[in-house]
C-alpha cells in the first residue's frame, strides 16, 4: 500500500536538536546485547527507529519523499514473508531507516536491502562526542552501493565515513577529521549518543528493505491487519427471492480500503463453503455488493484473498432465511344450490268429442213381426287423459376442493472454482498502504 514516509523530514530535524542537547553531557556507553525481533505492521515507528529520507550529497540539502509500499518478498524475505518497498520520485534522495543510539560505538545499525536493478545509496552518522565543542557535533557520510537482485546487509559499522565537525545552528562544517569507520573514529574522539541514517535510491531506482537492526532490536516489516464486515438489507426473504449481501474492508485505523472480496455460501451447519461470486471490487463508497437468489435458508460470508500488504481473511457469517411460500387462505368454495326447476305443467289435451252416429233404421221385414229396434248406444270416446309429467330435476352441486400450492423443488447448488491467490511480486509495486 502506498504512503509517505512517517513524519517526512521532522524526525531528522528533531534528532539534530537532540544531538545538540546530548553534546552538553557525557553519555554513558550502553553494552550491546542480542537483538530481539519486533514485528511491525507496514512501515511502523518504534522508539529507536523509523523510515526517513535525506539528500544524497549533503545532509541539509533538498530531498523528496518516496512512495512506501508493503510487498511479498521479493523472493524469500530475510524475516517473515514481506518487506517495505520504496519508490523514489527522482534521483538525489536517499530513503531508509534512521536508528537512534545511546552509544554510537557499541549499538547496532544495519538493514537488509534488495534492489532488482541495483541502486546507489548514502549513509550518515551523527555523533555527540566528548571532544565536540558546545553546539557542535561530528557527522560522517559514506557512499553505499547495492548489487543487483539479491538481499544483502548494509551495516553502518562496516562503512568508512568522511567525518566533519558541524555547527548545529548553521549546519555548516567547521573542521575535517578525514575518513574512518565508526569504531576507528570513536576510538580517537570518544563515544557518545547519536544516530545513523542508511538511505538508498540515490539513482531513482526502487528497492526493498527488511530486518532493520536498531540498537538491540531487529524490525520485521509485515502486512497490516484488515477487518472484513458483512451485511444485508434483509435477512429474511421469500423462497426464490433475491437478496443483496454487502461487504466492507477496513484497516485497524478504520480506513475503508476497498479490497476485492469473494462471496461464499453454505447450508447452515455444513462443513464446507463454496464461492458464489468472482472477486468483487468495491463501489466508490468502498462497499462490495453481490445479489443472490435465496432458494433455501443459507449462510453467507466474505473471503478476502491474500494481497501484497495483507494476509487472507474472512468476515463473520450471516444467515439469510428463506421463508416457505404459504398458500393464501382462500375460503372453501361453498356450493350454491341449484334452484329446483318447477316443472311446467303439460296442458291436458281436451278430447275431441266423437260425433254420435245416427242409427240407420233397420227395415221391417214382412211378415216378420215387428221387432223393437234396439238403438245403438252412442259411443263416446273418452280420451285417456295425458299424465302430467312433473320434471323434478334437482342438480346436486359438487363442492370444489381447496387447491394447496405445491412448493417448487429446491435446486442443488453448483460448485464454482476457488480463485488462485495472487502471485508474489518481486517489485515494490503493491497495493497502496492505507
Amino acid at each position: 500500500m502506498d504512503g509517505s514516509i512517517q513524519g517526512e523530514r521532522e524526525p531528522v530535524r528533531s534528532l539534530v536538536a537532540a544531538a545538540v542537547a546530548a553534546a552538553l553531557v557525557v553519555a554513558t556507553p550502553v553494552a550491546s546485547r542480542a537483538d530481539s525481533v519486533q514485528v511491525l505492521q507496514g512501515p511502523g515507528v518504534t522508539a529507536n527507529a523509523w523510515l526517513t529520507y535525506v539528500p544524497c550529497d549533503s545532509f541539509f540539502g533538498a530531498s523528496s519523499a518516496p512512495q512506501v509500499r508493503i510487498n511479498l518478498g521479493p523472493g524469500a524475505a530475510p524475516l517473515g514473508r514481506r518487506s517495505v518497498g520504496l519508490v523514489p520520485p527522482a534521483s538525489g534522495t536517499a530513503s531508509g531507516p534512521v536508528v537512534r543510539m545511546d552509544s554510537v560505538a557499541t549499538q547496532s545499525a544495519a538493514v537488509a536491502v534488495h534492489a532488482t536493478g541495483g541502486t546507489a545509496g548514502a549513509a550518515y552518522v551523527w555523533l555527540s562526542s566528548p571532544d565536540a565543542p558546545l553546539g557542535h557535533a561530528w557527522a560522517g557520510r559514506a557512499d553505499v552501493p547495492v548489487g543487483v537482485g539479491a538481499w544483502q546487509t548494509v551495516d553502518a559499522h562496516a562503512l568508512t565515513f568522511r567525518w566533519q565537525l558541524h555547527d548545529l545552528l548553521t549546519g555548516r562544517p567547521v573542521a575535517d577529521a578525514g575518513a574512518a569507520t565508526i569504531g576507528g573514529f570513536t576510538a580517537a574522539h570518544g563515544d557518545g549518543p547519536g544516530f545513523v541514517v542508511l538511505g538508498f535510491g540515490c539513482d531513482g531506482r526502487s528497492f526493498n528493505l527488511d530486518a532493520v537492526r536498531a540498537a538491540g532490536t531487529t524490525l520485521d516489516y509485515e502486512g497490516i491487519d484488515l477487518t472484513t464486515t458483512i451485511g444485508a438489507p434483509a435477512t429474511s426473504v421469500a423462497a426464490g427471492a433475491r437478496a443483496v449481501v454487502t461487504g466492507v474492508v477496513r484497516s485497524a485505523s478504520g480506513r475503508v480500503t476497498g479490497d476485492p472480496l469473494v462471496l461464499q455460501e453454505r447450508r447452515p451447519g455444513a462443513a464446507t463453503w463454496r464461492d458464489v461470486s468472482r472477486p468483487t471490487l468495491s463501489d466508490p463508497d468502498g462497499v462490495s455488493r453481490v445479489e443472490v437468489v435465496v432458494e433455501e435458508t443459507t449462510e453467507y460470508r466474505w473471503f478476502r484473498p491474500e494481497g501484497q500488504y495483507a494476509d487472507a481473511g474472512w468476515s463473520d457469517s450471516l444467515v439469510i432465511e428463506a421463508r416457505s411460500a404459504q398458500p393464501s387462505p382462500s375460503p372453501t368454495q361453498l356450493s350454491t344450490p341449484t334452484q329446483t326447476e318447477k316443472p311446467s305443467p303439460t296442458p291436458t289435451e281436451k278430447p275431441s268429442p266423437t260425433p254420435t252416429e245416427e242409427p240407420s233404421p233397420t227395415p221391417t221385414e214382412e211378415p216378420t213381426p215387428t221387432q223393437a229396434a234396439t238403438p245403438t248406444s252412442t259411443e263416446t270416446a273418452t280420451p285417456a287423459p295425458t299424465t302430467t309429467e312433473t320434471a323434478t330435476r334437482t342438480a346436486t352441486p359438487t363442492p370444489t376442493p381447496t387447491e394447496t400450492a405445491t412448493p417448487a423443488p429446491t435446486p442443488e447448488p453448483t460448485t464454482a472454482p476457488v480463485p488462485a491467490p495472487e502471485s508474489p511480486s518481486t517489485e515494490p509495486s503493491g497495493t497502496p498502504t492505507p
